[in-house]
């Protein structure tokens, strides 16, 4: 998935990523998969190691976020962009979850997010069952 997601972001236009990732998935109702998280994670980092070259972040979060929703995990992916020396623009995109698992808080948190693609987790306490 990780080099799929990969050649897309270079040969396909974004406009068609996103429509794919807009689609319809999977609704997920059972909150606590940390473990399923976790190994997701895991399982994208070992392959970003086996590929040659450096993994962009987009890449890799169209492959995490496609693998968590075809689970039926709420993810979705945020773009974000964050000024650097006074003239450039940084921009990242990561996936959020809800779990720790997946969310770099204190690395993300310097970035205004731009784009967000797919379902927002529901919070444990206030939407146990609701469904996007």
């Amino acid at each position: 998935m990780l080099l799929l997601s990969k050649l897309c972001v270079k040969t396909i236009a974004f406009r068609h990523i996103d429509r794919f990732l807009r689609g319809r998935w999977k609704n997920g109702n059972d909150l606590n998969r940390t473990d399923d998280i976790k190994l997701v994670t895991l399982s994208l980092s070992r392959a970003a190691s086996l590929l040659p070259g450096k993994t962009p972040c987009l890449s890799r979060s169209i492959a995490a976020f496609i693998m968590l929703r075809r689970r039926g995990i709420p993810a979705v992916i945020v773009a974000g962009v964050k000024f650097a020396e006074h003239t450039s623009l940084i921009a990242h995109a990561w996936v959020h979850t809800g779990h720790d698992a997946t969310n770099a808080k204190s690395e993300n948190s310097a970035f205004a997010a731009v784009v967000r693609i797919g379902q927002e987790p529901a919070i444990a306490d206030s939407a146990p069952n609701r469904r996007d």
